[in-house]
């Protein structure tokens, strides 16, 4: 009599303690706060989550390291689209030569060249769709680089920092989801 006490009350007090860590989960979310999280050289900010049209994005700055002072000369964007596709953007800088697009050299693996889209008072902006083939090959290399021409035809390479992608990426797909439902606010 004694032990089924012992466990029923163990049982008790443990489904207690998972629900009120659940219930602080969903309850101490701020939804009017946006949040950025920065790993090592990539960072992922999530707008508040009231505002429904956003989604979190998950990004890093292009370093150009021959300068003295290494300075951001582009950068590299991940998020999801209106339509909830996810995608990857680049931000360069005016002056590249728009008809011959920019160059994603991953490891070994021949260049994948994406077009720009548009240029605006940011810089020229070029993506393409993020999708399962493309994260995998990030999450295994070692050596990525962005290639682009400037108006001169001269080709440039700048490699990408993947110090810090393993646990931004994570986060950014977890804050993601946090951000969208309630469900996942419940594990947070």
């Amino acid at each position: 009599m004694k032990t089924e006490r012992l466990i029923v009350g163990g049982v008790a007090l443990l489904v207690g303690l998972l629900l009120g860590w659940m219930v602080r989960g969903v309850s101490t979310y701020n939804t009017h706060s946006a949040q950025v999280s920065v790993y090592d050289d990539w960072r992922v900010a999530c707008p508040e989550a009231a505002a429904k049209e956003g989604a979190c994005e998950l990004s890093t700055d292009i370093m150009d390291r021959t300068q003295p002072q290494p300075t951001p000369i582009a950068r590299a964007t991940i998020t999801t689209d209106k339509e909830g596709k996810r995608i990857m953007g680049f931000i360069l800088p005016y002056g590249v030569a728009l008809e011959a697009g920019m160059g994603l050299r991953i490891g070994k693996d021949p260049v994948k060249v994406i077009q720009y889209r548009t240029c605006n008072t940011v810089g020229c902006i070029a993506q393409t769709p993020f999708d399962d083939a493309l994260a995998s090959s990030l999450k295994s290399a070692d050596d990525v680089a962005v290639m682009f021409a400037g108006l001169d035809g001269k080709p440039v390479t700048y490699p990408l920092s993947f110090k810090g992608y393993s646990k931004s990426y994570s986060a950014w797909k977890s804050d993601d989801a946090r951000r969208k439902t309630w469900f996942w606010r419940l594990f947070s």
